[in-house]
């Protein structure tokens, strides 16, 4: 009955129950309306005219469903709309979309549409257009020219329209669907993209490199453009790029050395072959995450990839990498801990903020990387900007584990299993102290195992099996906690390695390194038996020159001395002689 209200919300409240037209029957001057996360259903009769033009509607997760609601297509004018979670059901009715043409966001995800898109939305003004988690299928449509944020995650959409343009895109989030072929060349038009998330799809090929060959066909007639015929002065925003789990083939993307603001990398499981280019640090200069897991690259990892001073994230695992490991890893800077190094604020590269002209939409997507920590495989998200990981796991790499590496203080997981690595584990090892999980598995490692390794206070996986390893397992503080069930497990493959909790005993009395009192003890006593010997060796030293002194400096110490020394050897001599006849007339 509130005729002249202009403005109700509702959202976020615990309200349920049944709304229908006659609630909106006096609410003539109505232009915003919020219900959205309630538990209200909406039914209201599919041919009811309503009297009022609103410019906002969010009804999300409320109930508008299963038939696509017809007293919608009463609202033209309107400049956002969210509808999603709705329980929609079916076909988007083709009058949607020139009904809200004008509309500047569309949020229908989290639905059960189906059915294909038109094959050009150029008509409207939208910045924003959410569709995600739909079973929409068919081609990816030619986009509005305002459009500045597409997100059509999990659907079953195969591909690109020819031409493909959006000139105001910034984020393209288009992961697990079933998109087929390449990425188009008109990518590289895309001057203001920051976030492209193609990730789970079936693309196959190679990168467009954004070359002089593409910006040709994209500017025929700039031929003679010095922009054109250069590189060097072209490049690309893009911020964040998951390009893993699809076919992509051939070498490193040259398509990159066009992006010099790369902050998250993507490339897993893909089929790319050859060598990393020792570009890397200079094209990509604040690359945090690099990610190229379960691809077939080979030859040594590049020194460049260690002046990647923001790098958090470093993924090469399940490659062909041989070689060494570059030395020079405390040039990592956010890997050390340091105050200085964690000062950048990162932006969540799950996290999209959708802006336009009245107001921001922040939404986080539900994609994520996987990473192996702790033995198991395990998705990051929202918490992906907190991981501080070195995986070179599954390659052929050989040579020493670099003592460099004990500078990493702030990395949380170390995984160099199933290479051909030889030499001991750095005795510095304790000093990475922010370490959860350590893997050195299946390699050739040999000496002892440190006792600094009890000095990891947050180590809460562990796991050496499989090397040369000798000598005492070191205990003490986690080590004693670590894999309650099974704790010989992380041993095993080592048979000189003694003591618990492996069956071999060590020889020699038995028994735990000291404690902290039975340390101060022992360094007490042993301080104890110094002092005796060093007080025993001055005194013998003394008491000689004490002697020697009186016999050269006072004579009748001399004499009395040297006196008592003849009636000695006269007397020895008297014994010795009468004992020798008496011992020769017995024989006789």
């Amino acid at each position: 009955m509130l005729s002249n209200l202009a403005e109700l919300n509702l959202g976020y409240n615990n309200l349920s129950g049944v709304i229908s037209e006659d609630h909106f029957a006096g609410l003539m001057n109505l232009k915003s309306i919020e219900l959205s996360y309630n538990n209200l259903e909406l039914i209201i009769d599919s041919h009811w005219v309503p009297p009022f033009k609103l410019d906002r509607a969010d009804f999300s997760s409320c109930h508008l469903g299963p038939q696509f609601p017809k007293w919608l297509r009463w609202q033209k004018g309107t400049s956002a709309l969210q509808i999603s979670n709705t329980n929609l059901v079916g076909r988007i009715p083709d009058w949607f979309w020139t009904t809200f043409s004008d509309a500047k966001l569309l949020d229908i995800s989290f639905n059960q549409l189906s059915g294909k898109l038109p094959p050009s939305l150029e008509f409207m003004s939208l910045i924003t257009l959410l569709m995600q988690s739909n079973l929409l299928s068919g081609l990816i449509p030619k986009l509005p020219r305002t459009i500045e944020v597409i997100d059509i995650y999990r659907n079953s959409l195969n591909g690109f329209v020819p031409n493909f343009q959006a000139p105001q895109l910034q984020a393209a989030i288009l992961f697990s669907n079933s998109i087929t072929g390449t990425i188009p060349t008109s990518i590289c038009r895309l001057q203001n993209l920051l976030v492209l998330d193609i990730s789970n799809n079936l693309l196959s090929f190679e990168l467009p490199d954004c070359g002089r060959k593409e910006l040709k066909q994209l500017n025929p007639s700039s031929n003679h453009s010095p922009r054109v015929n250069s590189t060097s002065s072209f490049s690309l925003k893009i911020t964040t790029l998951l390009l893993g789990n699809n076919s992509f083939s051939t070498g490193f993307p040259l398509f990159l050395q066009q992006c010099p603001s790369l902050i998250f990398l993507d490339l897993t499981q893909n089929k790319f072959t050859g060598e990393l280019p020792g570009w890397i640090g200079e094209a990509m200069p604040n690359l945090v995450m690099l990610r190229l897991r379960s691809n077939n690259f080979s030859g040594r990892i590049p020194i460049e990839i260690m002046e990647l001073h923001a790098l958090r994230i470093l993924d090469l695992s399940n490659n062909n990498f041989s070689g060494a490991i570059p030395q020079y890893l405390e040039n990592m800077k956010a890997l050390t801990g340091t105050t200085t190094a964690n000062k950048t604020v990162l932006a969540n590269p799950f996290v999209q903020e959708y802006t336009d002209n009245k107001y921001m939409y922040s939404d986080m997507f539900s994609d994520s990387i996987s990473v192996v920590i702790k033995g198991q495989l395990i998705e990051y998200r929202e918490n992906t900007i907190y991981l501080t990981s070195i995986d070179l796991s599954c390659n052929s790499l050989t040579g020493e584990i670099p003592q460099e590496l004990s500078s990493l203080a702030g990395l949380i997981n170390l995984n160099l299993s199933s290479n051909l690595l030889s030499g001991n584990i750095p005795c510095k090892v304790g000093n990475l102290r922010s370490l959860e999980s350590l893997d050195l598995s299946k390699n050739i490692l040999g000496g002892g195992i440190p006792q600094t390794l009890s000095d990891l206070t947050y180590l809460s996986y562990l796991n050496l099996s499989y090397n040369n390893l000798s000598g005492r397992i070191p205990s003490g503080h986690q080590l004693d906690s670590l894999k309650a069930d099974d704790p010989a497990s992380m041993y095993i493959g080592n048979p000189g390695l003694c003591g618990d909790p492996v069956p071999r005993q060590c020889p020699g009395p038995p028994g735990d390194p000291p404690s902290t009192k039975d340390s101060a003890r022992w360094h007490e006593d042993g301080l104890s038996q110094l002092d005796f010997l060093l007080g025993s060796i001055v005194g013998f030293v003394a008491g000689t020159w004490m002697v020697f002194c009186g016999l050269l400096f006072m004579k009748r110490w001399r004499y009395a001395y040297f006196g008592l020394l003849e009636k000695l050897y006269d007397r020895l001599y008297v014994v010795s002689v009468v004992a020798w006849r008496k011992w020769s007339r017995t024989i006789r």
